[in-house]
């Protein structure tokens, strides 16, 4: 019998509940300006360290529980980010582009783990690293932008 892992998890108001089947493809921290700006907006401290820390999951893979009608979107550059409408934590994020549209970017702060993080959530990447406000002294990769495979330049920083 094969048993399909699940992870549950809320924003901090528990207004949001989501569900996110398997484990993720892979989570990295994201620099980038918008990511900043929506995790200063909420009321998550976890979300305000000045980096969004994330999971990659397949769209299919991605169930909301309850408080679908909570989200409010936003829209920054090329990706739309859904957050809770009441303590404004971001839920996930998604490309505008529909040929891009077959994953997205959970935001890991919100996810229910019962005891240690899943080795499966720990991070293998910086990106938009070049404009980063805190400096990681880490074995990770540090891409300026992001890896090709995200659609950036692949160029790493020292």
């Amino acid at each position: 019998m094969i048993v399909m892992i699940v992870y549950d998890g809320q924003c901090p108001c528990g207004m949001v509940k989501f569900r996110c089947k398997g484990e993720p493809f892979f989570t990295q921290y994201c620099h980038c300006n918008k990511c900043r700006e929506i995790g200063s907006a909420s009321q998550n401290e976890r979300d305000k360290i000045g980096y969004a820390y994330t999971a990659a999951y397949l769209t299919n893979h991605f169930n909301m529980i309850a408080g679908e009608n909570c989200l409010e979107a936003v829209i920054k550059n090329s990706s739309k980010l859904f957050l809770c409408s009441s303590c404004k934590s971001l839920i996930y994020g998604i490309s505008l582009d529909p040929a891009k549209q077959g994953g997205i970017g959970v935001n890991v702060n919100n996810f229910n783990f019962h005891g240690n993080l899943p080795d499966s959530f720990k991070p293998v990447r910086h990106i938009w690293y070049a404009d980063r406000v805190i400096h990681f002294n880490d074995s990770l990769p540090k891409f300026k932008d992001a890896p090709k495979e995200q659609f950036g330049s692949g160029e790493l920083l020292d």
